[in-house]
């Protein structure tokens, strides 16, 4: 009954407070870290913070990661914080591949088994590759992309191009584990003439534009249905014409 409550008073009251005071709460009690390290706490503090007239821009440079605030619309240069990467590597070597709701999924360049699930806040993160492939993400051949399901359950679907076949994954948050997807049959969804991006989210549904390197005519884009996890063909269209008034 006490946790019970506890939750409630972290959701509702201590989710209001800014991101440095709930950093500074962690180190209360083994029962506050818990609770204000979930996931659940992460994602609600979050919506809260996006309503927050303060918001944050996180910037690459060739030589560090830069926060700035985001008042109005206006880029505050005048806040500029300097962080740091939790994994040893050059600032040039990181890509940012998708974001939702603060937390960026990152690859590094040159290394294929680091898939990076990180939160700039809290400088938590994680790596998502498992021991099974040896390369596990090649940024030339496979795409991702990160959303939230119904049960606020954070998910990174994951679709690798492996000599004829594209195999699909999604990894869950809450489980902490990847779970293997039936993706569409067809030969060309695997051919190294089409370019994958990264997905990109709308109204529940994960975009993947696939442009044809020779022949703009057969581009196509994959969409995913978070809900029943499913896949479906979208073909691009060519031309719209313009008729005038």
């Amino acid at each position: 009954m006490e946790r019970l409550q506890f939750e409630m008073f972290a959701k509702e009251i201590l989710s209001r407070l800014p991101t440095k005071c709930v950093a500074r709460l962690r180190c209360v009690s083994k029962q506050w870290r818990y609770e204000l390290s979930s996931h659940l706490f992460a994602i609600i503090h979050y919506r809260r913070m996006a309503n927050n007239p303060y918001r944050k821009v996180i910037m690459l440079t060739k030589s560090s990661i830069n926060i700035h605030n985001l008042i109005g619309g206006k880029l505050d240069i005048s806040s500029r914080k300097i962080i740091s990467f939790p994994v040893d590597t050059h600032i040039s070597n990181l890509i940012i591949l998708a974001s939702q709701y603060g937390i960026l999924l990152m690859c590094i360049q040159w290394r294929p088994n680091e898939l990076i699930l990180w939160n700039p806040t809290t400088n938590q993160f994680l790596n998502l590759c498992d021991k099974k492939p040896k390369s596990f993400f090649d940024l030339r051949e496979d795409a991702v992309g990160i959303y939230m399901d119904s049960s606020n359950d954070l998910k990174i679907l994951l679709l690798q191009r492996r000599k004829d076949d594209v195999i699909a994954r999604v990894y869950s948050r809450n489980t902490c584990e990847w779970k293997t997807l039936t993706f569409l049959k067809g030969a060309d969804y695997a051919s190294s003439l089409y370019w994958w991006s990264s997905g990109t989210l709308c109204n529940n549904v994960l975009y993947f534009p696939s442009p044809h390197y020779w022949t703009p005519a057969k581009s196509y884009t994959i969409a995913f249905d978070v809900e029943s996890e499913t896949f479906s063909k979208v073909s691009i269209p060519q031309h719209t014409d313009v008729i005038d008034p």
